[in-house]
C-alpha cells in the first residue's frame, strides 16, 4: 500500500502545523492523543511498509475484537503501527476514495480521562479526516472493517553451514 517515513516531525507542533496545512480535519479525540506522553515520535528516520486488511481477509466470518484481531494479524506476521503512523499515512495518502475508513492497528493512545483511542485515517467526502476512536481491546469492528498494519521487511540470511 504505502511507504511511511517515521521520524520525518521531531514534535507535536510540527506534526500539527503540517496537518493544518495540509487542510486535514482532526477529530477532537484525535488532537487530545496527537499531545499525550503516550504518542511517541521517532527520533530517527525509519522506512516501514504498510498494509491494509479486512476483519474478513484475516479469517473472521462476523465481527471480530481488537484484540482478537491484533492477535490474529501477529500470527500471519503483521506488526501493529506506531502512532506516528496514522498522521503520516494521512498526509500522504492524498488519493483516499470518498467513504473509506481506514483503521490504524497501534496501541491505543489515552486520553486525559483514560479513554483508550486508536486512530482513523478518513474521506467521508468533506476532505482528508484523522479520527480518534474506540481503542479498547474489546472493541468489536464490522467483518468489512479494513485495518493498516506494518509488514515487516524481511532480511535473507545466506546459508549458514
Amino acid at each position: 500500500m504505502e511507504r511511511l517515513t517515521l521520524g520525518t516531525y521531531k514534535g507535536v507542533n510540527a506534526l500539527r502545523a503540517a496537518l493544518d496545512a495540509a487542510r486535514v480535519r482532526v477529530g477532537d479525540s484525535a488532537d487530545e492523543v496527537l499531545g499525550r506522553p503516550g504518542f511517541a515520535f521517532s527520533q530517527t528516520r525509519t522506512d516501514v511498509d504498510l498494509v491494509v486488511v479486512s476483519v474478513a481477509e484475516l479469517g473472521f466470518n462476523d465481527s471480530a475484537s481488537l484484540a482478537d484481531i491484533y492477535r490474529r494479524a501477529g500470527e500471519l506476521g503483521l506488526e501493529l503501527c506506531p502512532a506516528e503512523a496514522a498522521p503520516l499515512l494521512r498526509l500522504q495518502y492524498t488519493e483516499q476514495p470518498m467513504g473509506e475508513f481506514l483503521n490504524v492497528a497501534m496501541r491505543p493512545v489515552e486520553t486525559y480521562a483514560g479513554q483508550p483511542i486508536a486512530l482513523s485515517v478518513a474521506n467521508a467526502g468533506t476532505g482528508p479526516l484523522l479520527l480518534g476512536g474506540e481503542g479498547h481491546p474489546g472493541s468489536l469492528l464490522n467483518v468489512m472493517a479494513k485495518l493498516v498494519f506494518v509488514r515487516p521487511a524481511r532480511i535473507a540470511l545466506p546459508n549458514l553451514r
